[in-house]
């Protein structure tokens, strides 16, 4: 890694995220329902940048649409896990940018 480059400068270079969705990502504090691939979920969220989150349990999971396209278990899991993860990501931008419609990136 060069000394100008942090562990998010890829995804600060994302027009999708940028230097203020990553801010929003660092600073965002999320809830996400228990699953049975939630530890997955949270490995990626961590790995985006979010350290707060806590998992719900009374919260209902979203339906993964996409788990037939699998046929064994720990591709499943891994999937699921990173569209849980990826959704919630997607959604967090979105909301924050919401939010704050002086956001010069783009969704």
């Amino acid at each position: 890694m060069l000394p100008f480059e942090d562990r998010y400068t890829r995804q600060r270079r994302l027009p999708e995220v940028g230097p203020s969705g990553q801010e929003r990502l660092c600073a965002a504090r999320l809830a996400i329902p228990k699953h049975p691939d939630v530890e997955l979920e949270l490995d990626y969220l961590a790995r985006a940048g979010v350290a707060h989150v806590v998992v719900d349990d009374s919260a209902v999971a979203p339906a993964f649409p996409f788990a037939d396209w699998f046929e064994h278990g720990a591709a499943l899991g891994v999937a699921r896990g990173a569209w849980c993860a990826l959704r919630r990501i997607k959604t967090e931008l979105a909301s924050a940018a919401a939010r704050n419609p002086n956001a010069t990136e783009s969704l």
